[in-house]
């Protein structure tokens, strides 16, 4: 938890305006709890494998995002110079 908090605060406020910020986040929030319920609802179909399965591909995607954004932004950085 130690750096985490700070440093997503840091991000949001970053790339976030203050008066799109709770709109953006409640969005984000939507597809993440619908996914949790879902493995929640199939853990006995899915099992421990699956679930963890189901874990591993959404950090994967979460990755795939995070270099796509860090990408624009760098994009964007050099364009602006």
């Amino acid at each position: 938890v130690g750096m985490y908090f700070p440093t997503i605060g840091t991000l949001r406020s970053k790339y976030f305006p203050d008066s799109h910020r709770s709109v953006v986040m409640n969005l984000f929030g939507i597809p993440l709890n619908a996914m949790v319920v879902t493995v929640f609802l199939s853990i006995e179909k899915l099992g421990t494998q699956g679930a963890l399965g189901v874990s591993t591909t959404a950090l994967a995607l979460a990755t795939l995002c995070g270099l796509k954004l860090k990408k624009l932004v760098n994009d964007e950085g050099a364009e602006s110079k």
